[in-house]
């Protein structure tokens, strides 16, 4: 974001040393003979410089340099095509939301087109300051249908104000070697399967654990997991209308963990765990179960050191629960800010974007990390062939989840989304596992501070 004002300056410095060098190559000769004809090219000049459209579009940098490199050819690339100028600025993630968040306060510097999830969106109810993009999701949605569950994960209150792009993923990566020495030969499709087995294949005396699962206050990792447990066993915290609805489901929740907590199935160490803890233990050899984004894929197959443990893990997608196997949805895209001119162009370099030849190679470029969103991806080899790339893609598909699933209202979606930011959740559970309170008392406690954020959040 810094580097977009920085940018749009030097193109207007640029723009302006273009035409002072036009005017200044005439030799005396020239200005004395023909003044009106110089005077008449450089009013042409100016007005072309003046007259060429312009975007600015701020992209979130991920995990690839080769791929934010990609991206940024790719949008050279419609400015060479279509004759624009586009200003593009890569922004790390972590100062992303700081950076929008001073433009849109000063009221200048503010980008047409930024990188967006609907965490992002929601944080600024009731005044969003993003366009309803409806129509161009529906029309992309005709030429090449999204995913059911992107599709309809994304949509807010019957609007979207993100284009869907790409999705991540939390997969289960398993100890096979682990699970053979203890004579299981299936792997895990359920919860209960997979309690089952993390209990067989746990040994607290050698500071070996079968679940790497935490319930550190602020483990928003494992937060989502619990989360994902508790909508697959029919738990939820709000109904459709945004109401609180967490019952006695949800505290079943908080008592299963408890449980293997105290029956040394999870690290007892977990309580204190950041959302770094769960990858972390798998990759210290002490845990045999662990959810974590293909981050964790990626970190086995790049450093020599996890060799044999890359060799004896398996990649799959989260179990089914008694209910469902709703997922937690993780999709990102592009938004056009309200502010944005020209949203017709804002609107065509997203469809560039999503070219289907060009989308996919960039996709190959990041799997599995992030996969796509189009129902044709399930007939891509590079999906369909690579069994980690096809267990995202199975994420994906599944995950219409979201934070206050499944709430419909616009307020109830922001309220489900800006409590998630506190980890009452999370903190209900750690509250349980150390025995701090019983579930009922942790329900009380969640529920009040769900509240707060109910009166907080305004029409």
């Amino acid at each position: 974001m810094r580097k977009k004002l920085l940018s749009m300056v030097m193109a207007g410095t640029l723009a302006l040393s273009f035409t002072a060098c036009g005017g200044s190559s005439s030799t005396d000769t020239e200005k004395n003979t023909d003044t009106a004809s110089t005077t008449e090219t450089q009013t042409e000049d100016s007005k072309t410089a003046s007259d060429k459209k312009s975007i600015t579009i701020w992209v979130e940098k991920i995990f690839s340099d080769d791929a934010n490199t990609k991206m940024e050819e790719r949008l050279k690339e419609y400015e060479k095509e279509k004759d624009v100028t586009v200003n593009c600025e890569m922004v790390a993630a972590t100062d992303f939301v700081t950076k929008l968040n001073a433009a849109i306060e000063a009221g200048q510097s503010v980008p047409d087109i930024i990188s967006a999830d609907t965490t992002k969106v929601l944080n600024y109810y009731p005044n969003i300051p993003c366009n309803d993009v409806t129509d161009l999701v529906n029309k992309i949605n005709e030429e090449r249908p999204y995913l059911q569950a992107s599709y309809d994960g994304t949509k807010i209150d019957d609007k979207y104000y993100y284009v869907p792009f790409y999705s991540s993923s939390t997969l289960m990566f398993i100890r096979k070697d682990k699970f053979e020495e203890a004579g299981i030969t299936k792997m895990p499709e359920t919860w209960d399967e997979v309690f089952e087995d993390a209990k067989k294949v746990s040994d607290p005396d050698n500071d070996f654990y079968g679940l790497a699962m935490g319930c550190g206050e602020n483990d928003d990792d494992d937060e989502n997991t619990i989360r994902q447990y508790m909508w697959n066993e029919g738990g939820y915290l709000f109904n459709e209308d945004g109401e609180i609805v967490a019952d006695d489901k949800v505290t079943a929740v908080f008592d299963k963990y408890a449980e293997l907590y105290k029956d040394k199935v999870i690290p007892q160490d977990a309580t204190t765990w950041d959302a770094g803890g769960n990858n972390g233990s798998y990759l210290a050899g002490r845990t045999a179960i662990c959810f974590n984004a293909p981050t964790l894929y990626n970190a086995l197959v790049s450093d020599e050191q996890y060799k044999e443990l890359l060799d004896n893990t398996v990649v799959l997608a989260p179990p089914a629960g008694n209910e469902n196997s709703v997922y937690m949805n993780f999709n990102r895209g592009f938004a056009v800010m309200n502010t944005c001119k020209d949203t017709d162009l804002a609107s065509d370099v997203i469809s560039y974007l999503l070219d289907k030849d060009w989308y996919d190679s960039y996709m190959e470029e990041i799997a599995p990390v992030f996969a796509p969103v189009f129902e044709d991806a399930k007939e891509n080899t590079t999906w369909k062939d690579n069994k980690v790339n096809a267990q995202a893609l199975k994420y994906v598909e599944n995950a219409s989840g979201y934070y206050g699933y499944p709430v419909k209202t616009i307020k109830g979606r922001t309220v489900a989304a800006k409590h998630y930011f506190t980890y009452p959740f999370v903190k209900a559970v750690n509250q349980v596992a150390t025995g701090t309170a019983d579930s009922s008392e942790a329900l009380k406690s969640m529920t009040a501070a769900i509240e707060d954020f109910q009166d907080q959040v305004g029409e």
